[in-house]
């Protein structure tokens, strides 16, 4: 004291021993404790969603506690959210150069169609096997898109030159499908088998390949499938009343 007296620390403060954090971590001004997990056998998406309602049913915080979800989650979200606007752009692209390549939308609109089928055969994979849409999922369908207007502008564009060729409908459609099944097939199988060991994979990391190789296997299959059956049959009642056999 100013007299130069001394005052014990035990008059004036109680001293407990206690165990706490080696190290205060902060962000932004915060205080926060990490909590990390990995994952195995199952999806992100899911794990995370589980989790999250489970922690809001099990765990009740004061308003002075908060929850973020951060790290691989968070660049998932934020992934999947730039992901929503290039799908949408990439399918602009392709529709842009369809266009340019038939120079009509009738023909533009029929090629289109293996969009669509790309777009079931992709979430058929995933329903099959029990898969949820995801990040890579996504990716998977824009490769998709890509393959799928192969086949569009390979059919049709076949087609028409058989049309151009004075052949009559019925032979010309026949015609394109037999001259082009081995080729389109052929792509398929090959994309197909070299992508089936990924989609068969359960190991560390399958989680982020196993969607986008379902997603290209599946689709490619049933997008071929689709296109030699139905896409042939639109395009004979698109030009039936100009060329009657």
């Amino acid at each position: 004291t100013m007299n130069d007296q001394k005052v014990p620390l035990r008059e004036i403060a109680t001293i407990d021993y206690h165990t706490g954090p080696a190290f205060i971590y902060r962000e932004g001004n915060s205080r926060y404790i990490g909590v990390g997990f990995n994952i195995e056998g199952r999806d992100l998406g899911s794990t995370i969603a589980d989790a999250k309602k489970q922690i809001e049913r099990d765990v009740k915080l004061s308003k002075s506690y908060k929850v973020v979800w951060a790290g691989e989650f968070e660049s998932k979200e934020r992934a999947t959210k730039q992901l929503m606007n290039v799908v949408p752009i990439s399918l602009i692209l392709i529709l842009l150069l369809l266009y340019a390549n038939f120079g009509n939308v009738k023909d533009t609109l029929i090629s289109s169609l293996t969009l669509a089928f790309a777009f079931i055969g992709g979430f058929i994979s995933l329903w099959i096997t029990g898969t949820t849409f995801g990040i890579s999922a996504g990716i998977g369908f824009i490769i998709l898109f890509g393959v799928a207007t192969i086949d569009g502008i390979v059919l049709i564009g076949i087609m028409k030159e058989n049309l151009l060729n004075k052949m009559r409908l019925k032979p010309a459609i026949y015609e394109a499908v037999k001259s082009r099944i081995r080729p389109i097939l052929m792509i398929a199988l090959m994309g197909a088998m070299g992508l089936l060991p990924a989609a068969l994979s359960n190991g560390m990391g399958s989680e982020i390949q196993k969607p986008l190789a379902i997603m290209i296997v599946g689709g490619l299959i049933i997008c071929m499938i689709l296109s030699f059956s139905v896409l042939p049959i639109v395009f004979y009642f698109a030009y039936k009343k100009e060329n009657r056999d």
